[in-house]
C-alpha cells in the first residue's frame, strides 16, 4: 500500500466512524425542528411579528441552513408544524404554566425571552405529542437551552416538574425507566 492509499483509507475510516456516531437521520430531522421552532419563536419574539406571520420568510430564509447544520436534506417539517402552530394558538395557556411553575417572586417578565421560547416549545412536545418520551423531550430542550446559552438548569427543572406534576405523570413516575 502506498502513503496515499493508507491516507485515503484512514480518511474514510474516520468519516465513516463519525457518520456511526450521528443520531439516527430521524432524530436529527427532529432536532432541526426544534431549533427552527426556537429560532422562529425567537425572532417573533424579539420583533413582535406574529408567530405565523414570520413563518414563510424564516423557513426560506434558514430551514436549509438548520437543516445542514444538522446533516439532513430536510428537517421535519410535520414537527416543526406542529410545535409553531402548537405554540401560536395555546401561547397564553403556556404562559400562564410557566407562571405558575416559577418561584415566588419570579414572573415572566424577569425570563430572558428565549428561555421562554424554549419552556413553550417543550410544554406544547410534553402536552400534546406523547409518542415522544417524556426524557428524550427534557434531554432536547436542554441541549436546545444550552445552545443559546440559557440557564440549562432553569429550563430542565421547570420542565421536568411539569411532565412529572401535570403533563406526563405516569410516564415520568417509572424510576429508572430509559425512554
Amino acid at each position: 500500500m502506498t502513503q496515499k492509499t493508507i491516507v485515503e483509507n484512514l480518511s474514510q475510516k474516520d468519516s465513516n466512524e463519525k457518520a456511526s456516531l450521528l443520531r439516527p437521520t430521524a432524530v436529527r430531522r427532529r432536532a432541526a425542528a426544534r431549533l427552527a421552532s426556537i429560532q422562529l419563536g425567537y425572532s417573533a419574539e424579539v420583533t413582535g411579528q406574529p408567530l405565523l406571520e414570520a413563518m414563510p420568510t424564516f423557513l426560506d430564509n434558514y430551514a436549509d441552513d438548520i437543516a445542514r447544520q444538522l446533516r439532513v436534506k430536510k428537517i421535519d417539517s410535520e414537527h416543526f408544524y406542529a410545535v409553531v402552530s402548537g405554540v401560536n394558538h395555546r401561547r397564553l395557556e403556556l404562559d400562564q404554566m410557566i407562571a405558575d411553575g416559577l418561584s415566588e417572586g419570579w414572573t415572566l417578565m424577569r425570563l430572558a425571552r428565549i428561555e421562554l421560547v424554549i419552556l413553550r416549545a417543550g410544554i406544547i412536545e410534553l402536552d400534546g405529542m406523547p409518542h415522544i418520551p417524556a426524557r428524550a423531550v427534557l434531554s432536547e430542550y436542554a441541549s436546545i437551552a444550552d445552545a443559546f446559552n440559557a440557564d440549562v438548569r432553569f429550563v430542565n427543572a421547570l420542565l421536568d416538574g411539569l411532565a412529572r406534576r401535570k403533563l406526563r405523570t405516569a410516564e415520568m413516575s417509572t424510576p429508572g425507566k430509559a425512554n
